[in-house]
Formats: structure tokens, sequence, C-alpha cells
């Protein structure tokens, strides 16, 4: 099976990525990024201890890893962890991560330089996060008694790795794990028919760990309040699209204060923003020390989203109304009531969440402005929602910690 894969599957993907960088912007960076690979770690400690090496696809991946990291470091005071990352995104926001002693782009997937990988690193265990399996790199590790473990793994019973055509591929390739924690019953019994052989623990998510571990934090989000009038009742928008825009704009009430939070802030994305919502300041606007009475702001930078859901008292999350809708357990976690559009398919928290009453699912700008009004015109209400949310999140918590301690209890890393 390894031989199909180098001589058709592989340069396949080569060829791909090649072809996509020819004209995508981040392709190109993760080409680039992935011949590039011994620059991250050049610096890397050779000081006594375990060696953990993580990988993860991008930048919502290595989140997952994060409580794993810091359980593991609570753990072994003595120990060198490092991570790889498929994306170039991943790379570049996560790779500075403070609980990391070295980053850098998974090398391709070529005998030669994951021989030289491994060989740098000398980790006593890898882990890898939710999906982003390697053949090349997973062959190796097993050749050299190395322990992978997938962890937050997700598989769902019709997904395409099930097909006739590459199901004994991809059984040979989850075969090569030394374990899979896998997130809920249905995963463990998706992975039991796909690779029968393989140990599995059930062990849930490391996300609603994560999003937790996030309210305690100090926010490092810029403070809102100064700015925003004295009354009425804060929506923080997160991650929008223009259609979650149209239909925010369509249900608005004098009441509600409102912060823009664009998924992708570009000018291109802002400008129109700001002609469809007039009375808003963006926030690089705002000074700091100014005492102002808006009722809108638009977010025009990156990276502080979960900080400013603190600040609301009821969250939308954008996407629902395209391809898909963005993370619900960020302002769930802060017991807020939590409102999102209709396509809910892809995200299996949104899908629970709206079973278990802890979502609320509009249709359109009509069903938007209901919810709305209801919420600001009943705080019994918006206290049930936001207790709903914040409930859905605690009950699922604590996967880190069973992880955790079933790598321990296999004698890893050692």
């Amino acid at each position: 099976m390894l031989l199909f894969y180098r001589c058709l599957i592989r340069p396949l993907l080569d060829a791909v990525l090649r072809a996509m960088a020819l004209w995508s912007p981040k392709a190109r960076l993760t080409w680039q990024g992935r011949r590039g690979w011994r620059t991250g770690l050049q610096r890397l400690s050779e000081t006594a201890g375990v060696r953990v090496h993580f990988h993860a696809a991008s930048v919502g991946e290595f989140e997952q890893a994060k409580p794993i990291i810091e359980g593991l470091r609570s753990h072994f005071k003595q120990s060198v962890i490092t991570a790889s990352f498929f994306s170039s995104s991943g790379m570049q926001q996560q790779g500075g991560y403070v609980g990391i002693d070295a980053a850098c782009a998974l090398p391709p997937d070529r005998p030669k330089e994951i021989r030289e990988f491994l060989d740098r690193l000398r980790p006593q265990l890898i882990i890898i996060i939710r999906y982003d399996l390697w053949p090349e790199l997973l062959a190796e590790s097993k050749r050299r008694g190395i322990p992978v473990v997938l962890v937050c793994g997700v598989l769902h019973s019709g997904s395409a790795r099930m097909f006739p055509v590459v199901r004994f591929f991809f059984r040979w390739l989850y075969g090569q794990l030394t374990l899979a924690c896998v997130v809920g019953a249905d995963d463990a019994a998706a992975f039991q028919q796909l690779a029968p052989g393989l140990e599995l623990h059930l062990a849930g998510d490391t996300r609603y760990d994560r999003v937790l571990a996030r309210t305690a934090q100090i926010s490092t989000a810029p403070l809102l309040a100064p700015h925003l009038a004295e009354y009425g009742i804060t929506l923080i928008a997160g991650s929008t699209w223009p259609d979650d825009e149209r239909l925010i704009a369509e249900a608005t009430d004098p009441r509600l204060r409102i912060v823009l939070v664009p998924h992708e802030p570009t000018p291109q994305h802002l400008a129109p923003l700001c002609q469809q919502f007039p009375a808003a300041r963006l926030l690089s606007e705002l000074e700091p020390a100014s005492q102002t009475n808006l009722y809108s702001v638009i977010v025009d930078r990156t990276g502080i989203l979960s900080g400013l859901y603190r600040q609301g008292e009821i969250a939308y999350v954008g996407g629902g109304f395209g391809a898909g809708v963005h993370s619900v357990l960020e302002p769930a976690a802060y017991g807020i009531p939590v409102v999102c559009g209709p396509n809910i398919g892809r995200s299996r928290d949104a899908v629970a969440m709206q079973k278990s009453g802890a979502l609320v699912v509009v249709r359109d700008a009509d069903s938007l402005r209901g919810v709305l009004l209801r919420l600001l015109d009943d705080p019994a209400e918006r206290a049930r929602l936001g207790k709903a949310a914040r409930q859905f999140v605690e009950l699922r918590a604590n996967a880190t910690e069973r992880i955790i301690s079933t790598l321990l209890k296999k004698g890893w890393p050692a």
C-alpha cells in the first residue's frame, strides 16, 4: 500500500498543490513552507526530558492541541514539545505559541525528508489532531516504534473514506496509528468499521476545554463599554459574511447595540459594510480614552472575537446563510444566547446545540427580528438561553483529562 501511495497518490497530491500555488497565495505559502521546514527547527532545544510532537492541519485544529500541551507541561516539567502544520496559516498564526519549543511546516511526505524530520525531533510520542494523516510519517514512525496517537478523532459513517475504491487505502492508513482517542460513540463505530484492528478510546473533544479556559483568561480585546451607548443590549455578531450583515441591518432595533466582527475584514468587505451601517464607526477609529455614544461598531481587525463575546449579551454567529455556520462554542462558553442562520449541518456542535435547545436558528430577517425582540423584551429568556448554552459546553468538557490519563496509563511519553 505504501508503494501505491508513493507511485500514484503522492505525485498526484504534489501536482495539485503545485498547480494551486500558481494562482492561490495561500497554497503558494503552504508549498514554500513545506520546502523550508528545516528553518523552524534550527533552535530546537536539546534539553533532556520527554519529547512530544504535535501535528495539526491548521489554526483551528491546533487550538484543540493547546489544552493537551498545557496538561503535558504540568505533568512533565522537563519536556520538549514541538509542533508542525500543514497550512501556511497554521504556521503563521500558531507557530509562536508559548507552549511549544519549536514549530515548522510539515515536510514533504517523502521517505528522505521524513527520516530527517524524525531524526531532528527524536519524539517519544506523536499526537495528530483530528484528521491530518500522512502515510510516510506514520509508516516511518511505526518502523521506529514511536507511538502515534490521533486525538479528537472524528469520522462519519458516510465519509468518502468508506467508499469502496479508497476504503482499503484508508484502512491501511488508519491501521498505522497506535491509538485513536475519538470524540463520540458514532465516531468510534465508524473507526471500528473502517479500521477494525485500531485501538479506540472514547475521550471527547478538547475544544470544549479550550473555550472554557478562555473565559477564565484575561482578554486582550479592546473594552467597548466607553464607546457604546449607556443604555441598550449589546449584540456581538461574529464571523459575519454579507448575507448575515444584510439580515442584521434589516432586523435591527433602536435598543440594540451592534458590534459587527466580519470573518474577513478586508477593505473590499469593510467599504460596503460601512455604507450599510452609516452610523457605525470602525474599531480602529475609536480613541482608547474617548467617551462616545455609539450603537454600532465595525471591528476591522482579527484575533479578538473571543474577547468581544465576553462583552456581549447576545451573540449572532455568521456563516449560517452561506457555506456553514462558524464556531458556536465560543459565545456559548460565555453563557449568552447564541443565534445563527440555518446552514448548520456541517457543524456537529451547532446541530447538537439546536437539539438541546441551546441554539436559536433563524431562517430570514423576519425570524431574526422576532428572536431579537423576544430577547430584548424578556431578560429571563436571555438568562435561560445563556445558561443552556454554557451548560452545553460544560457537560462536554474534560476531554483533556481523559486523553492525558489514557496516554499516561500507556506509559507515553517515555
